[in-house]
């Protein structure tokens, strides 16, 4: 919260230094946007409140005065906001910081179209910028507990709300030509209509905020149940890697070390976010087919008893198919269907290269790194992934080792 306040404090100086210094026309518009703030409906409401009619004073300080009117109407919203919906949710304070940053950045990508268009265009391009920046920033600061946005924050929003903000953008420009010209009344024409609407909404008992505090609060108690639900899954599935070890006799910690190495070369591959939460727990998973097996027995059986054991979990597609498929070999030689190349997913291909250099690497017989190194580049394009064993040296070279201990063969 204070690294955000910090982070816009020296946009608010500039916009409190380029802005006029006595106007009673920004005044009224500061005025108008705090009253609008409080008193009109909003304008998109898809689980949480994002933009209202207090947008056009943002569009019309913009077309009158530029962008440091533009951002300071946009500090009146998030402190009135702050105000009249306090929370300690980080997600609330990253939506006041883009309420103030928003007009920012829309004003600068005008600003360059303004170049080579008329004004007009230039008020378009910065009420669409705006619009794409403030309900972008709302729609992942709801994101779900594994990093993503959820999809139910797109119900119902397409095609009104763009629309709406259309509409009020739209008004916002026209008060902005009309305060151009002296006509400051049109303020409050412009906020009579928006508090009538509200009063109206408010005596047929749609959209109260009290409605909408309590569903802010529902969802979030959904939220943090589903990431302790997230956070339990994680931690079956850790217990489930020492459980595959303590059956297949390797050392302790092998199928987390593998977890490890195929997290870091994901991440060279550019693998991210949820994907590379993913990538680690198929990782820890891949071996977990033998757990129905007697002790020693491997071969295609366990890939296929793996894979039908996760399918049916939440996000277990992608893991799936790296248990059935980490045996696949690039040559269509492995099990259990013989695929090849990219008929393997990455994923499948990641594991089979960090298993391979694990096993390499540990036991009495262990390799040091660069020879476990050369033996898999030796098998690259019949057994391995060429791009994916480019990765490996990064995951493994030795300012890792704190994280990913090599056992290496003393000579």
């Amino acid at each position: 919260m204070w690294l955000m306040l910090v982070a816009i404090s020296p946009v608010l100086l500039w916009a409190a230094v380029n802005a006029p210094h006595v106007s009673q026309t920004l005044a009224s518009l500061l005025a108008a946007a705090a009253l609008l703030e409080v008193g009109a409906p909003d304008a998109v409401r898809f689980g949480r409140r994002v933009v209202g009619p207090a947008f056009c004073i943002v569009v019309a300080g913009y077309v009158f005065y530029g962008a440091p009117v533009a951002v300071l109407v946009g500090c009146v919203r998030a402190i009135v906001r702050a105000v009249t919906r306090p929370s300690t949710r980080l997600g609330t304070a990253q939506g006041i910081c883009w309420t103030i940053l928003a007009p920012l950045f829309a004003a600068l990508i005008a600003s360059l179209a303004g170049k080579y268009a008329p004004s007009s265009v230039t008020a378009a391009i910065f009420i669409l910028s705006a619009f794409i920046l403030e309900v972008a920033a709302s729609l992942l600061r709801f994101a779900g507990p594994v990093g993503t946005a959820s999809a139910d924050g797109w119900r119902g929003f397409f095609p009104w709300a763009p629309l709406q903000y259309a509409a009020y953008g739209f008004i916002g420009f026209m008060v902005g030509a009309e305060l151009t010209v002296g006509h400051l009344g049109v303020l409050f024409f412009l906020a009579a209509p928006f508090a009538i609407a509200r009063a109206s909404l408010g005596a047929a008992g749609f959209g109260t905020e009290r409605y909408v505090a309590a569903l802010e609060r529902e969802n979030d108690a959904l939220l943090n149940r589903m990431g302790q639900f997230d956070r339990a899954n994680g931690d079956l599935i850790e217990a489930l890697a020492v459980a595959i070890d303590e059956q297949d006799g390797a050392e302790r910690g092998h199928t987390r070390r593998i977890s490890q190495i195929a997290s870091r070369m994901g991440s060279a591959l550019g693998i991210a976010g949820a994907d590379l939460e993913i990538l680690r727990r198929a990782a820890l998973l891949h071996d977990v087919g033998i757990l129905a097996l007697p002790a020693g027995e491997r071969g295609a059986l366990h890939c296929e008893l793996g894979s039908r054991l996760v399918a049916r979990w939440r996000d277990g597609r992608t893991i799936a198919q790296v248990i059935e498929q980490h045996h696949e070999r690039m040559d269509g030689s492995g099990y259990p269907r013989g695929l090849v190349g990219d008929q393997i997913v990455l994923q499948a291909r990641i594991v089979a290269v960090a298993e391979a250099f694990a096993k390499l690497t540990s036991g009495p017989a262990a390799l040091s790194t660069m020879d476990a190194l050369d033996d898999i580049r030796a098998r690259m394009r019949t057994e391995f992934d060429p791009q994916v064993v480019e990765t490996l040296a990064q995951a493994v070279e030795p300012r890792t080792a704190d994280v990913l201990p090599m056992t290496r063969r003393v000579r």
